[in-house]
């Protein structure tokens, strides 16, 4: 019965589609950014980052990545230039000012130490430029659900591969932490459980409801040294 009942839902909310509903959320996001240049942390093997550079006409030749996978960095270095970097302990191997965009999604909640590329992420964007992340909404509405419940939630699987979650509001407030970035945008994807095609209809909208939540940043200012994304004061963590 579990399984019929895992099949159902699987069906109701057309769970295939994630991925492209996830992208359809990004694409949206840079509709209004303008950019000649682009980075794209955590690249994989470079499909939807090739997808970014043709929607914003950002020459290939334009175009970086960074993926330690390396199976999936032979894959894009056929398409971008692809660098192996440790982004939780080594500086991104780029000059201050150098993209006009960085996108990182889906990465930052596979990671230990986000401080190190956050503050990256900072100094590489160029003044004007913008910043894209995207991470699991611990607070979408599913999850809410499964806690209500005593379970636990998807976007922190206890066997899954994340160790760190993110709650949209408390996101948004680490987020508008740095005042080198001001919050132009913000988007949600997959509000589960609702069934296709409602799921479709509100994709983009309710992030703070969403499984997905996205974050687009303008840079406002070139102050690598006022970065606000710092972890708090612990004697438990320590972050190299």
């Amino acid at each position: 019965m579990t399984g019929l009942l895992s099949r159902l839902s699987r069906w109701l909310i057309k769970s295939p589609e994630e991925g492209l509903r996830v992208h359809k959320a990004v694409m949206r996001l840079l509709a209004g950014v303008k950019a000649s240049s682009l980075l794209d942390v955590g690249c994989g093997r470079a499909a939807k980052t090739e997808v970014y550079a043709a929607l914003l006409g950002v020459p290939l030749k334009d175009v970086a990545g960074i993926e330690t996978n390396r199976a999936y960095a032979e894959a894009a270095r056929s398409k971008i230039s692809v660098y192996d970097a440790d982004i939780e302990r080594a500086p991104f191997p780029f000059a201050d000012e150098s993209f006009d965009l960085v996108i990182c999604n889906q990465v930052l909640e596979h990671l230990k130490n986000i401080y190190r590329p956050l503050a990256e992420m900072d100094r590489v964007v160029k003044t004007g430029g913008w910043l894209l992340l995207g991470v699991p909404n611990l607070a979408g509405l599913y999850n809410r659900g499964l806690l209500l419940l005593g379970r636990q939630p998807l976007s922190s699987a206890i066997d899954g591969p994340h160790v760190r979650s993110f709650a949209h509001s408390a996101m948004l407030a680490f987020l508008r932490r740095n005042p080198n970035f001001r919050v132009a945008d913000c988007a949600g994807s997959n509000l589960y459980p609702l069934p296709w095609p409602l799921l479709e209809l509100v994709n983009g909208r309710f992030p703070g409801f969403s499984t997905f939540s996205f974050y687009l940043l303008k840079k406002v200012r070139h102050d690598p040294a006022a970065c606000g994304w710092k972890p708090g004061p612990s004697e438990d963590t320590v972050f190299d």
